[in-house]
Parts: C-alpha cells; sequence; structure tokens
C-alpha cells in the first residue's frame, strides 16, 4: 500500500523533496530502479506534469523528484493529486507514494 504524503509547491520556484525507500526498516538498494511521479489537477484530468526523478544514492536507497520553476509557473494554484511510482530491475511497478500537491500562487516570477 502507497503512503500518503501531502506536500507544498511554491509557483516559480524549482522544487525538489528527497526520499529513502526501506523495506521492513531496512534500506533498500535502488540502485538501477527507476522512478516516474505525476500531478494532475484531479484524478480524472487528461492533462499532466511529471515529476523528474533521479536517483541520487541507490546503495542509500535515496532519490527526489524535480520540478522546474519554468514548470511550476505553469501550473494553476490550487489542490492537486499526485503519486510516485518505483520499477524495480525486473519491471515490476510499485506505487511509493501518493497525496495532495498544494500549489501555492507565487507574485515573482
Amino acid at each position: 500500500m502507497a503512503a500518503t504524503y501531502n506536500i507544498t509547491i511554491n509557483q516559480n520556484a524549482d522544487f525538489r523533496r528527497s526520499f529513502q525507500v526501506k523495506e521492513n526498516n531496512v534500506i533498500l538498494d535502488i540502485t538501477n530502479y527507476t522512478f516516474s511521479g505525476r500531478l494532475k489537477s484531479s484524478f480524472n484530468d487528461d492533462s499532466y506534469v511529471d515529476f523528474t526523478a533521479t536517483v541520487t544514492d541507490g546503495p542509500q536507497g535515496a532519490f527526489s523528484v524535480d520540478l522546474a520553476d519554468t514548470l511550476t509557473a505553469t501550473m494553476k494554484p490550487g489542490t492537486w493529486v499526485y503519486d510516485i511510482i518505483m520499477a524495480d530491475t525486473n519491471g515490476t511497478k510499485t506505487r511509493l507514494m501518493q497525496g495532495n500537491a498544494f500549489l501555492k500562487q507565487g507574485v515573482t516570477p
């Protein structure tokens, strides 16, 4: 079951969150794993924004998801939904986390 974790994203600013994957409280070596994540303004929306997901330290189970400021500038403020998927070396996909993404309106571009 995916963990629920709400995030806040500031419009017109870079966004980055780092995570560590554990299985039964043991750090999982995620070297050669892939990650993807997507945001939507609602579950039924056809349009979406993809996170850039990067393994930052495979043996320590660390990865990050990012959005560039140029991308957050195009997003409408409000409550979005998101999830992050992990694919292991066999291609098995696991939804790691999901939740609301609160996009806060910015003033300065």
